[in-house]
């Protein structure tokens, strides 16, 4: 079996509200999502989801390294042989994760299809079904503003909510002390500062206003901060989650050195697909440390190969595959209830709707 075409398709999925974050405000998102068709007819799907200050990508230039660079490298290539592609593509193209996940994601799932196996089985077959309930992420608005849209999230059937905040450290505390008054108490409070606090000592007043309210504090202080992470775990009695500091494997071996951290956010667009982020979060497991399987809002292609990495392992104990309760329409047949997210069938298990793409996509490339 050999790769004998990649269709990359540049697409737009419109949000049911912008979403805003420390790092900017997001109206819609804009995506890649690739086709990898082999001889046999089998197709993979692949989605990459670009962010410029997080994987220094945009959705042309994703668009651009598939077209003239990626995709001509596997063409020929035998898909299931995921390691050695995959080590090829970074040896040509070093950095646009975005990219290398989205043709990686695509060779799981042929893998899975050629298999006959949902691929959560074969990565490593820790759940008995692709199954997960995510949680409602709030935008930074207004104190009382983010109140409403966590009761609303409540009303839904939420049990966790993931509250944006990375502002002045007594807004931010305003934010999160209002909403832990609001909610039950059994709902489960996660914050995010997206590098908003900067520093130890701003984060440190920050956390400290916050920390009897919340599960989890996700990247605190600037990227480059690692020492910052190691100073605030040492102080704060609140799990502190890196994010934007843990890309690769190499940099959570870093942090487990320098105790920079308790639970490691994995992104699938940060890694460059699932198979640096399996490295990754074997090396927190190794560490007796749990991971989450983070969202870059990713469609509905790139939250179905997220279920899987889920379902895969058992230190992956949270996820934030949020992206199909964020957007207004997807192109794929997922199932979707809030909270709950559930694939079925070999490799990724999910279908394209052929319509539903034609009326969001934006441009379309074929390398054969």
């Amino acid at each position: 079996m050999r790769i004998e075409q990649v269709t990359i398709h540049r697409y737009e999925i419109p949000l049911e509200e912008p979403f805003v974050t420390a790092l900017k405000p997001i109206p819609e998102l804009e995506r890649v999502f690739v086709e990898v068709e082999t001889d046999d007819g089998v197709v993979g799907l692949g989605e990459g989801a670009p962010a410029y200050e997080v994987t220094g990508e945009t959705q042309g230039s994703t668009a651009a390294v598939l077209e003239d660079v990626l995709a001509p490298q596997v063409l020929g290539e035998n898909p299931v042989d995921v390691e050695r592609v995959t080590r090829q593509m970074r040896a040509l193209v070093d950095g646009a994760p975005s990219a290398h996940a989205a043709i990686e994601i695509a060779l799981q799932d042929i893998r899975g299809k050629c298999a006959g196996l949902p691929l959560f089985r074969l990565l490593g077959g820790n759940a008995t079904e692709a199954t997960i309930d995510v949680p409602k992420v709030l935008s930074i608005k207004s104190p009382e503003e983010m109140v409403a849209d966590a009761l609303e999230a409540v009303e839904e059937g939420y049990e966790q909510l993931k509250i944006k905040v990375g502002t002045d450290p007594a807004t931010d505390g305003e934010r999160v002390s209002a909403i832990a008054e609001a909610v039950p108490s059994e709902i489960s409070l996660k914050v995010d500062a997206n590098q908003g606090w900067g520093d130890a000592k701003t984060a440190l007043r920050a956390i400290k206003g916050i920390a009897e309210f919340v599960d989890v504090v996700e990247q605190p202080v600037a990227k480059a901060n690692v020492d910052d992470l190691a100073f605030l775990r040492e102080r704060v009695d609140v799990p502190v989650m890196p994010d934007e500091s843990v890309e690769t494997a190499n940099d959570a071996v870093d942090l487990v050195k320098r105790g920079a951290g308790d639970i490691y956010n994995i992104k699938l667009m940060k890694t460059g697909g699932i198979t640096e982020a399996t490295r990754l979060n074997a090396v927190a497991a190794a560490d007796g440390r749990p991971t989450q399987l983070g969202s870059m809002v990713e469609g509905h292609i790139g939250t179905a190969a997220g279920v899987h990495f889920v379902a895969a392992f058992e230190n992956v104990v949270w996820n934030e595959m949020v992206g199909p309760f964020m957007t207004t329409e997807g192109i794929t047949d997922l199932d979707t209830n809030v909270p709950r997210i559930t694939v079925e069938g070999p490799g990724l298990g999910v279908s394209v709707d052929r319509n539903r793409l034609r009326s969001l996509r934006s441009g379309r490339a074929v390398v054969e």
